[in-house]
């Protein structure tokens, strides 16, 4: 007996693959790994994964396998790791004196259901004849079972009423023995029997339904490949050779990494300069056709183009720290002011050679090199225009991010009493606008005010909220998010400058050309999409009735449209 309550006991420990939770009330359960006092785990489809480390998650609640409420919590995201290709597993520590026990009834032995079907078969005594009646196990502890039927059972079955039963799957007999009926539905489609003589072999049940389950998934897994049948050999074949060149590159540079000759950065940095010349030459090779091949897809057919290209590459291009960021998009899109920022980084920064190397390619393409252009153009836009004028000068600026030329412009101009500067700055992530003011607090300046603006654009053009901007500027423009923005709502964004800027003051949008080299492998391997615009797109979006320039840097990498805001004209007096 003593061997058999331990078969129930093990069988407890294991109910933790039955228990589900949700969050916040929400519609969408979650299965849980393991639960202590301490805090918890559980799975969450990767292309669904939201979850970050440091997050608070409130008004946790964990259900058994009956779909019965069993703990209250709330608790702190404490990691997020990869479990399998298809789930990320998320670790949670409970808050203290935050935990609620909440179980409701008597606590019962927990119920599996199982992932394999269990057939199952009873035997009624009825008179002097046996019937007999197939079905289904519906879910099952160590002693008692679910089943469920397709016939209605004799109406003459009662609670307490014997039976012979069997259950089995396929060549396989978990049980046969005398059950006694505990419970019944009112049109007898279920009962739950609680066996007399033996205990159900729970591990051996559920060991076979985590194999047929996990060869249902890997099957799925594989199946998916079926996908890229679709894909031109073309475009299989630069994969393939490039996954190739990587592969080789990274060999030959972990082989150095491994002689230990190279370990000060400067060393590695050295060493690094004497291949890169030629190393950014072939990886540009593989660009160039990667752009002839997929600038011929539609939008929708380059889906599967783009999840073939990341799973046989990102393996290798996420080793660059710069493109992990991208990739991971900590903050929510690609864009975030902390990625920006590493744009003024060393672009030898990584773990490895490799990771080096890789680093330092992805800061010679042109959407990095633009990014750095387009900073360049709007300091010297800046310095300009105050050296120009005669009294205050202010600017607005709409999506501000790190704010990288507003620095540079502070730290190498002196303002004068009699010239002061004023800057607005707007944008919807807090952080950024934190970070700006931490950075210009360690420069001496004097005749500057800075007015940091936490607001969402789009809901203010949507009247959503009121505008909290009341005055006009010398200069206003908005560098970066039109990369992201339809034509209807950039032209809303300049009309919304233009209502902000002084007469005889300029309004300077930007965006990256549609012909910027690195345009796919952004999109392609970055996952950093963007919507790209010719000269001619951006003619379309200056309003009417307004002088204009529209010109583009030495690489072709940006558009900048500059629009001139008009001085009032005075009518002569009526004599």
């Amino acid at each position: 007996m003593r061997i058999k309550f331990e078969e129930i006991r093990n069988a407890r420990r294991k109910s933790i693959k039955n228990t589900t939770c949700c969050f916040e009330n929400a519609d969408e359960l979650y299965q849980v790994s393991d639960l202590s006092i301490k805090g918890f785990s559980f799975l969450c489809n990767k292309k669904t994964c939201f979850f970050e480390k440091g997050v608070t998650l409130e008004n946790i609640t964990f259900f058994d396998a009956e779909k019965l409420k069993l703990i209250e919590a709330s608790g702190t995201v404490v990691y997020v790791n990869d479990y399998d290709h298809a789930n990320m597993r998320i670790g949670v520590a409970f808050i203290k004196n935050k935990i609620l026990h909440s179980i409701p009834g008597s606590v019962r032995a927990p119920r599996y259901r199982p992932n394999i079907r269990l057939d199952a078969a009873i035997e009624f005594i009825d008179g002097n004849e046996n019937k007999r009646f197939n079905g289904f196990v519906v879910d099952y502890t160590a002693t008692s079972t679910r089943l469920g039927f397709t016939e209605e059972l004799p109406s003459g079955s009662e609670l307490g009423d014997s039976v012979n039963v069997s259950i089995k799957s396929r060549d396989t007999v978990f049980i046969e023995d005398i059950a006694t009926i505990i419970r019944k539905k009112y049109d007898s489609s279920e009962i739950i029997l609680q066996f007399c003589n033996e205990f159900i072999d729970v591990p051996q049940i559920e060991t076979i339904s985590e194999a047929v389950k996990s060869k249902r998934e890997n099957l799925a897994y594989l199946n998916e490949l079926n996908e890229y049948n679709g894909i031109s050999s073309e475009f299989k074949a630069l994969v393939c050779d490039w996954r190739m060149y990587f592969t080789r590159l990274k060999q030959a540079l972990d082989n150095e990494d491994k002689k230990g000759i190279y370990r000060k950065s400067e060393a590695q940095e050295f060493y690094l300069k004497g291949l890169e010349k030629e190393v950014i030459r072939q990886i540009n090779t593989f660009i160039e056709k990667l752009n002839i091949i997929t600038d011929k897809l539609g939008k929708n057919e380059s889906l599967s183009y783009k999840r073939y290209f990341r799973e046989n590459l990102n393996l290798f291009l996420r080793i660059s720290p710069f493109v992990a960021a991208v990739i991971d998009k900590d903050r929510g899109y690609a864009g975030n002011f902390e990625i920006i920022k590493q744009l003024f980084d060393d672009p030898y920064t990584g773990d490895s050679l490799f990771a080096k190397m890789l680093n330092r390619f992805i800061f010679s393409l042109d959407a990095v090199t633009a990014h750095q252009d387009r900073i360049k153009f709007l300091y010297d836009i800046l310095c300009s225009m105050y050296e120009e004028s005669r009294d205050d000068f202010s600017f607005l600026v709409l999506g501000s991010g790190p704010g990288e030329e507003i620095l540079r412009f502070v730290e190498n101009n002196s303002f004068t009493a009699e010239k002061p500067v004023h800057a607005s700055l707007l944008d919807m992530d807090a952080f950024a606008l934190i970070d700006f003011k931490d950075q210009i607090q360690y420069l001496q300046v004097d005749n500057f005010t800075v007015e940091p603006i936490n607001n969402n654009l789009l809901n203010i053009l949507a009247n959503r909220v009121n505008d909290p901007i009341e005055r006009q500027y010398s200069l206003t423009y908005c560098a970066g998010m039109f990369d992201y923005f339809s034509e209807k709502i950039c032209k809303r964004i300049i009309d919304y400058l233009i209502k902000h800027t002084k007469p005889g003051g300029q309004v300077i949008v930007t965006n990256v050309h549609e012909n910027s080299f690195a345009r796919k492998f952004m999109d392609y391997g970055g996952e950093w999409e963007l919507i790209l615009r010719d000269e001619e797109k951006m003619v379309n979006m200056a309003p009417s009735g307004y002088q204009y320039d529209l010109f583009s840097d030495d690489k072709k990498a940006n558009l900048y449209l500059r629009i001139n805001v008009p001085e009032p004209v005075n009518e002569p007096a009526v004599q």
